[in-house]
This record gives structure tokens, C-alpha cells and sequence, in this order.
């Protein structure tokens, strides 16, 4: 939804609190200013804007007294968004719960969870609270810890767009900045701060309409380069997609229905013109073409994603690419082929002959590029085939006495094929690799990053360790399965996404809908790609 002016925020509401006044600290300037310009940018036409009606204030309170129930009325009167915003001291108790203090929170145990906020109750009504979108940004210190645990705001799943945003200033047990009165005239936290003027100043490149994701990238870059701590996130379904403001940036894509070769051409112009620092615009024109059918566009980007453009731009020989960004030059090279391009298949020829050294593959896509009478990919087609035949280059594939034995030794999970293709070593996509195949890839990266920092031995830890409690612990029949046999299950398993925060209820479901007993039978289905 990216029509904000036409949003209706009645059935919405947003819950500032913020305290500036606490004992056992200096009164702190900045976080009243920093609440007044949340409170203002809410306000503003760049988010909507929100009635005032729907904006919930709790300021400085100075002793608890009916925060919980005003917290909890506010977010269970909302039946679309439900958005909670705290910017003040936290601290934490000897469980080592976050609490949200007010004036006469007391510091010293057992005092903060019984004179603070515990966010724990901020969660609990978000839990209740019958909003499709639920957003929580903390601005506080040890703010990470309302990400321990059960860290989600919600478990409830609404379509469209739905699911929960959890925004941290500071990671669990690290302090959260502020500018001091002497060093600044303006003084206000330096997380609210980078937020509200991202906000205000909208993100080049970016589409008319900025999702909090949007929002995050450039708000963790300006903290990091500041030396301040880096935010942190968690979030749950699809709420990453839900549009939080306009963009205000001049440069932003162009909106659906522009004429893609305008757009093709307005981006080539400025890769030919314009320095390297407008790559990200130029990119992001480019896929606003690509995404309406221009394949010259794709092929463009299948160029930047390897880097190419970029060494043009700057004068140098492109790097190695390998990874995510050779994945994305596959997909989109491989989308201007299905799309009848002559030019995409000679890049997938090339890709494959020096990237994937499947010479196989290589020959396929050159040879499908010169039918579409492209002279180039002729040249390298025959090229390729005298090296064939004179013995001067071999297949880089494996052969059957080559295949690893141990899974152990393979690539990661998202290194071989979708799920329910044959395992093979080595980064190559396997034959009649699809634009969906290269999607699911592309998924799985995406939910790395966004469940577990992009951490993939941790999740493929945690994927085995609840798999292995849901089909029975050490002894059960987990431990009954060949190494290979446990590795395309939790192959399998991964490649289903599922959230972090419930990814022991996710095992649990994965293992009754195989069926207790059907194990090692479902592992050899995928192996053989009978699914």
C-alpha cells in the first residue's frame, strides 16, 4: 500500500512514551526532543498523516501508576496497525528483562520490574491486540533484550500485509547515545535522530513509498560511520513490506506504468555519464524497466550484479564475483533468455563456461544465443567446441568417483539446488536451472539475512538442534538417519524459511506432516526429486 494520503489511520494507533526525568539520572534534553519529533513526524504529511486522535502520548510520567493499561487499551483499540515507540533509560532486572523506566523507577533490585515498564507487558498486548501490522522502536539502552527469547511482538498471521517490526536502538546489553547540551544546540538521541531525518529526507533510489526496511539500511550506515552502535531488528511475516512513509528523496524510481524504455534509457545515460556514486540510482532504474518485461535492463543489471558496470564506471578490471552476487546475474540473465533475448543467454554461456565451469550448460546457452542470431555467442560457440574437441579444457563437473561421501564436506545448504534436487558439490545450479529455482535461492538468502544476520552455520545449528528435539531428542528417530539422510532433511527444512522466533513449533509441524516413522523414506524422495 503505497497511497498513504488515502490510508485511513482511524483504525490505527500509535503509543509514544518517553521519560526525561528519571532518578538515579542526569535529566536528559535530548529525549524530549527526540519524543516531540517522532511525536511530530507521525504528524506530518510524510507519514500519512496519522490524526492526532490515534497518537497516544505518555510523557515523563513520573511514577508508573496506569502506563500498563494505557498501553494496552491503546494497542488493543487497533484493528491495523498497532505501533509502540519508547525513547528514554532502559534498564534490566536480575532475569534480565528489559524495563522502560518512568520518574521513580528504581534501579537496584528486585525495584525495576515492579516500578518500570517491563516490555514483556508491551508484548503481551501486542500478543492481544487485534492489528494486522505491529511495530515496536525502541530507543533506549540494552534495547536488543526485547529481542531474547520469544523476542516477536506476535504470532498472528493476517493477510495481505501483515506481521511485526521489532526496531532496537542498541543491542542486548549495550548503551544507547544521546547528544550532550554543550556539543549540540539541538540535542537528541542519536537513533531517533537518524531516524526521523531519514524519514524527512527519503532514500535515493528507493521506491515512492519507504518500508521500514527502507528506513533501517540507511539509518544502521549513518550510526555505524558515527561510530554509535549499530540498531538491531527483528521481524516476523510480512511486515518488512508494510510502507511506513512517503519518499521524499527528488531521485526515487519512477511509478508503475513509466514507459520502461524512458527508464532504460534515462538509467543508461547516467551509467554513461554520471560517477560511480549514482550506481544505486541507476540500479534502481534499471529494475523498475526490468520489472516491466525490458530485457535490455535485466542484462544491465545481470552487469552490475557482477560487478562489471561498476569497473567500467571506475576504470578498473572487474573482481572475482561469486555468492549472492553471481546468483543474481544468473536470475536476471536467465530472465531475459526466457523472455526471448539474444543477448541474455550469451552472458548465462559465459557465466557458466567461467563461473560454473559446466561447459555442458555453457554450450546450451551460447548455442541458444546464436540461433537468436547473436555474433558474438556464434564466436564463442565455436570457440568453445574446437577447445572440446582438441582436448585443451574438460568439463568441470565431477565424475561418479569424485562425489563427496561425507555430507559434512558439501557446501551449505543454499550452495547446491532448491530443495528436492539432487545433491551436488560446488556452487554450480544443476540443468534446466529455473528463474523459480534461482528465486527460492534468492528467498533463502534473504530470510539468513533477515532471521539470523546472515549467520548461516548458526541457523543450520539451530535447524538441526530443534529437528532433532521434534522427532524424538538424541535417541529417536533422528538419530536412526545416515548423515546424508539428516543433511537434505534439513536442507529440506531450511529451505521453508522459518521464522527464528518459532522455528522449534515449525520443526514439530515439518515432522508430522513427514509423519513419525517416514523419515529416512522422505529423505530418499528428495534425493531423488520425486516430491
Amino acid at each position: 500500500m503505497t497511497d498513504l494520503a488515502s490510508r485511513d489511520y482511524s483504525r490505527s494507533r500509535a503509543v509514544l512514551m518517553g521519560t526525561w526525568e528519571c532518578e538515579g539520572f542526569s535529566k536528559a534534553p535530548a529525549v524530549e526532543r527526540s519524543f516531540t519529533r517522532m511525536r511530530d513526524l507521525l504528524l506530518n504529511p510524510v507519514c500519512g498523516p496519522w490524526p492526532r486522535e490515534s497518537v497516544v502520548e505518555i510523557a515523563n510520567r513520573p511514577t508508573l501508576g496506569t502506563t500498563c493499561v494505557e498501553v494496552t487499551d491503546a494497542l488493543m483499540a487497533a484493528t491495523d496497525v498497532a505501533f509502540f515507540y519508547y525513547v528514554g533509560h532502559g534498564i534490566y532486572d536480575h532475569r534480565e528483562r528489559l524495563c522502560l523506566t518512568v520518574g521513580d523507577t528504581k534501579i537496584e533490585a528486585p525495584y525495576p520490574a515492579i516500578t518500570g515498564l517491563l516490555f514483556e507487558t508491551v508484548r503481551e498486548a501486542f500478543h492481544h491486540s487485534p492489528a494486522t501490522v505491529k511495530i515496536a522502536v525502541l530507543d533506549c539502552c540494552y534495547s536488543g533484550l526485547a529481542a531474547k527469547e520469544f523476542g516477536h511482538l506476535s504470532a498472528t498471521r493476517l493477510p495481505p500485509i501483515s506481521g511485526t517490526y521489532l526496531l532496537m536502538s542498541s543491542s542486548a546489553f549495550e548503551m544507547s547515545w544521546y547528544e550532550l547540551e554543550d556539543t549540540a544546540a539541538d540535542a537528541q538521541t542519536c537513533f531517533t535522530k537518524a531516524f526521523v531525518e531519514t524519514v524527512r529526507e527519503g532514500v535515493g533510489g528507493a521506491p515512492p513509498g519507504l518500508t521500514l526496511d527502507h528506513i533501517y539500511g540507511v539509518v544502521a550506515d549513518r550510526l555505524v560511520e558515527d561510530g554509535k552502535p549499530e540498531p538491531h531488528r527483528r521481524i516476523a511475516d510480512d511486515a518488512a513490506a508494510w510502507v511506513f512513509a512517503h519518499n521524499n528523496a527528488p531521485a526515487s524510481p519512477p511509478e508503475p506504468g513509466t514507459d520502461p524504455d524512458a527508464m532504460f534509457r534515462e538509467a543508461y545515460r547516467w551509467e554513461t555519464e554520471e560517477g560511480i556514486e549514482r550506481l544505486h540510482l541507476i540500479e534502481a532504474r534499471y529494475r523498475a524497466a526490468a520489472e516491466a518485461g525490458h530485457t535490455q535492463a535485466m542484462n544491465r543489471l545481470g552487469q552490475i550484479a557482477e560487478g562489471r558496470v561498476q569497473a567500467r564506471m571506475q576504470g578498473i578490471e572487474p573482481g572475482p564475483v561469486d555468492g549472492r552476487a553471481l546468483l543474481q546475474a544468473t536470475y536476471w540473465y536467465t530472465k531475459a533468455a526466457e523472455a526471448g533475448d539474444p543477448v541474455g543467454p550469451m552472458h548465462l554461456g559465459q557465466l557458466y563456461e567461467e563461473q560454473y565451469k559446466d561447459l555442458d550448460r555453457a554450450l546450451y546457452w551460447y548455442g541458444l544465443a546464436a540461433q537468436r542470431n547473436n555474433s558474438a555467442a556464434h564466436e564463442r560457440l565455436a570457440g568453445l567446441e574446437q577447445r572440446i574437441r582438441l582436448g585443451l579444457v574438460t568439463d568441470g563437473r565431477p565424475g561418479e568417483d569424485e562425489q563427496k561421501d561425507d555430507p559434512g564436506e558439501e557446501e551449505p545448504p543454499d550452495a547446491g539446488q532448491p530443495v528436492g534436487g539432487p545433491q551436488q558439490p560446488g556452487p554450480r545450479p544443476p540443468a534446466g536451472f529455473t528463474v523459480a529455482d534461482l528465486t527460492a535461492r534468492l528467498l533463502f538468502h534473504q530470510w539468513l539475512d533477515r532471521e539470523w544476520n546472515g549467520d548461516q552455520q548458526l541457523a543450520i545449528a539451530q535447524c538441526h538442534n530443534v529437528l532433532i528435539t521434534a522427532t524424538g531428542g538424541d535417541y529417536g528417530e533422528w538419530s536412526t538417519l545416515k548423515e546424508a539422510d539428516q543433511h537434505v532433511l534439513i536442507t529440506d527444512f531450511m529451505y521453508r524459511r522459518p521464522p527464528r522466533a518459532s522455528v522449534a513449533l515449525e520443526a514439530r509441524r515439518y515432522y508430522q506432516e513427514i509423519g513419525p516413522g517416514n523419515l529416512r523414506a522422505h529423505a530418499e524422495k528428495l534425493r531423488r526429486g520425486k516430491q
